[in-house]
């Protein structure tokens, strides 16, 4: 018997079932799960990102890339700086010590006698040199002339 409009206006109508406000979370529900057709994952609203917050963002990353390449570059140009400094403070050094060991050579006695002697004419003493007394009260006379004859 085929069914007509009539009797489908006339049928009783299921209970309208709510459908629950509870969700799967963290997993996929199975098929043998209660109310696994009535109760779906629900779809992920998907936030717009402003225009204004991107340009912002990409200035931001811009100007840290900008910052850290400035970092790099004036970090180098320092130690190269460094470097060169270190080089002409160890030529300074350096040529400190041999001006240190020439002056020791030249001021040496050996050296310095031996030039006396040849060049100069000069005889080393035969004996120790003694102690000479001055007497004060001839030193005061002669002070006082001199300072009278100005």
């Amino acid at each position: 018997m085929p069914i007509r409009r009539a009797d489908v206006a006339e049928m009783p109508k299921p209970p309208v079932r709510e459908r629950e406000r509870r969700y799967i979370y963290g997993g996929t529900p199975t098929p043998g799960t209660a109310g696994y057709a009535i109760r779906p994952n629900r779809k992920g609203i998907r936030r717009k990102v402003s225009t204004f917050n991107l340009i912002l963002l990409l200035l931001c990353i811009g100007g840290a890339i900008v910052f850290y390449i400035n970092n790099i570059i004036t970090i180098n140009a320092l130690a190269y700086d460094v470097s060169q400094l270190q080089t002409k403070y160890d030529q300074i050094v350096s040529m400190n010590e041999a001006l240190r060991a020439e002056i020791n050579q030249k001021s040496s006695w050996e050296r310095i006698s031996i030039i006396a002697v040849e060049k100069l004419g000069l005889v080393p003493p035969r004996r120790q040199p003694d102690w000479i007394n001055i007497d004060r009260d001839k030193l005061n006379e002669l002070q006082s002339r001199s300072q009278d004859a100005r």
